[in-house]
């Protein structure tokens, strides 16, 4: 069946950048936003997404989604901004970027679902959560279809980049794609690491998803079938997702309305996601508002109090139809004078959320759960290979 591709605009450029080139486009009648690149041939696009200093990191998620990876896929949607923010602790000054590739099989209700490289983390958990598992029923699955999807994503040239295969049922032979195997050695030679995780204890999928790993120059881990996952619960994270919460009431998305649509549906996915995660979340955004030397937090695309905040806009530009409709009256003094409120009640939110993040980082130091999860086995290996 038809693939299903949703592109998301990056954040991988600086943030003053990123504001004037976001409104610039907003401004020009007729010219659309930036796009992420479709995933295409297995080619490095160049690394103009990246900050000056930063270190451009490019994670893809392979993950199978038959019926039987239903608890893993729970557990991934709860642990994905945790791995983020490994990430980001590992190398304070990477350039993330994720995408995903949901897969089944031939005769179910899809083969593979790609999800574009983006910068946009908020997007690539919105999408994590319609992750569901159904069909399957056989043991194999199309192994080499995720893989050729994860790997015809837009690399970013001189970026670290890194698959992960999740799944609990080997290869099965198709005729519509090359070999796992073969295209596991192009990843290999192309300065793509493969990883893979086995879920379960399924010898024949060990075999395969080892062989996987060693040719693609990875890491073979093997977790229980139900992920394994123990988040710990701190004393700072309901407070964190009220603060992170606040800061998302601020935003401002200029634009036309399936732009404010799209990031609504982000929202509410974040705003539905266990009170642990959104203390993720919000760890994850604090370490990449460090990074900016203290700039207000930039969560989102096309948010004007983000541009304010940073330097990058020009009120007087702003045409009122790129406002949302409660704007819309408002004049360039007026709207000026918003936009200093609301950059001003993301500043206050982010001191706080900053202080209690540091608190929150040594709770979990000293109250670590226990380990062997999917997402211990991902944060080792990344650390490892970021390093």
């Amino acid at each position: 069946m038809p693939i299903r591709l949703q592109h998301v605009v990056s954040l991988g450029i600086p943030s003053t950048a990123a504001a004037t080139v976001v409104v610039a486009a907003l401004l020009s009648p007729g010219v659309p936003p930036a796009q992420e690149d479709r995933p295409g041939p297995l080619v490095a696009t160049p690394a103009s997404n990246t900050d000056p200093g930063t270190h451009a990191i490019d994670v893809v998620f392979a993950v199978d989604t038959t019926g039987s990876m239903d608890r893993l896929i729970d557990g991934a949607k709860r642990t994905v901004w945790s791995i983020a923010t490994h990430i980001r602790q590992t190398d304070p000054n990477a350039n993330l970027r994720l995408g995903l590739v949901a897969y089944r099989d031939v005769g179910d209700d899809y083969v593979t679902r790609p999800f574009a490289l983006t910068g946009d983390l908020d997007a690539v958990y919105a999408e994590l959560t319609k992750f569901e598992a159904s069909g399957g029923g056989d043991a194999p699955e199309h192994v080499a279809a995720a893989l050729r999807d994860a790997l015809g994503m837009r690399w970013r040239a001189g970026a670290k980049k890194l698959v992960f295969v999740v799944g609990d049922a080997p290869p099965g032979p198709r005729d519509d794609t090359q070999p796992y195997d073969v295209l596991a050695r192009e990843a290999g030679t192309s300065g793509i690491i493969i990883n893979t995780v086995r879920c379960g204890a399924d010898p024949t999928t060990a075999v395969a998803f080892q062989r996987m790993a060693s040719l693609g120059g990875g890491e073979y881990s093997t977790i229980a079938q139900d992920g394994g996952v123990q988040q710990v619960a701190t004393p700072y994270d309901e407070r964190l997702g009220a603060l992170s919460a606040s800061i998302d009431s601020t935003a401002v998305i200029a634009g036309d309305e399936a732009a404010r649509a799209a990031h609504a549906v982000r929202m509410e996915a974040a705003a539905a996601a266990p009170m642990p995660a959104k203390a993720d979340r919000a760890s994850y955004y604090t370490k990449k508002a460090r990074v900016a030397k203290g700039r207000a937090d930039v969560r989102a695309d096309g948010d004007l109090v983000g541009a304010y905040a940073t330097g990058g806009l020009d009120v007087a530009k702003v045409t009122k139809d790129s406002l949302p409709a409660d704007l819309r009256d408002k004049s360039a003094p007026e709207l000026k004078e918003e936009l200093e409120r609301r950059a001003e009640q993301r500043k206050q939110a982010q001191r706080e959320m900053d202080e209690l993040t540091r608190k929150r980082d040594e709770y979990l130091s000293k109250h670590k759960g226990a380990g062997g999860g999917f997402d211990t086995a991902v944060k080792a290996t990344v650390e490892k290979q970021i390093k």
